[in-house]
């Protein structure tokens, strides 16, 4: 009996030593970032004719590097990008979080001008399902989230992942998402690559130097003053849909 304890015990250690092994505290994800332009802009009369059945879907990769502290959510620059407007048809923002104090800062690229935003995290009442899928070799689950009457965003996450971290800030989930999309399907983001390392904590903070650091509301006064008459109000809710 002894010696079936004892087998029973080292068995037990091992499973729970890989277990523990196989969770991620800090690392690298790759996100790919699909969006389909005909969703976003096929019914505006100045874009819609410059979005064909060829480019209608947009891919741009972003790194989230993290740690139990904090995260940074940067847009990888890709040799061959095609220049040109259609570059900024999709935001590249980068996103800065201090995980303890749930305040993020913001870095938007307004046509290739860094623009500062800080605040706290948004709270999300995710409603978590039954729903399950593998994404880069991790089970994940499905939850959803009811931004608004109209307006439904799904998230995958893994428990393996254990801060609740996630593309473009998201979070409030117990594990890192690594999968989330609109309800219509019109962008969606998938890890590609999951990585655990330990990052340069030099990437984890952004100095905002002596520029202005704006709030949410704040920034979209200034830019509704500074461009209201070129872009319409659905181009900013687009804009600061995911801030």
């Amino acid at each position: 009996m002894d010696g079936i304890k004892k087998i029973v015990l080292i068995a037990a250690i091992s499973l729970f030593a890989v277990s523990s092994y196989s969770q991620i505290t800090s690392g690298r994800i790759v996100f790919e970032r699909r969006t389909n332009l005909k969703k976003q802009y096929g019914e505006d009369e100045r874009m819609g004719r410059f979005i064909t059945e060829d480019n209608k879907i947009k891919l741009d990769r972003f790194e989230l590097i993290f740690t139990e502290e904090k995260t940074a959510y940067l847009p990888i620059e890709d040799e061959d990008e095609a220049e040109g407007f259609m570059k900024y048809l999709t935001t590249h923002n980068a996103v800065y979080q201090d995980l303890q104090k749930r305040e993020k800062l913001t870095v938007m690229d307004l046509w290739g001008s860094e623009t500062f935003l800080k605040g706290p995290f948004e709270n999300r009442e995710w409603k978590v399902t039954e729903s399950k899928r593998n994404i880069a070799g991790y089970d994940c689950r499905k939850a959803i989230w009811h931004k608004n009457d109209s307006t439904r965003i799904y998230a995958w996450f893994s428990v393996d992942i254990v801060p609740s971290v996630g593309p473009e800030g998201f979070d409030g989930l117990p594990g890192g998402i690594l999968g989330l999309a609109t309800e219509d399907g019109g962008i969606i983001y998938f890890a590609k690559e999951v990585e655990a390392l330990v990052p340069n904590e030099t990437r984890l903070t952004k100095d905002t130097g002596k520029k202005d650091v704006y709030t949410k509301a704040e920034l979209r006064v200034l830019l509704e003053e500074k461009m209201g008459k070129w872009m319409k109000a659905k181009d900013f809710d687009l804009m600061f849909s995911w801030l």
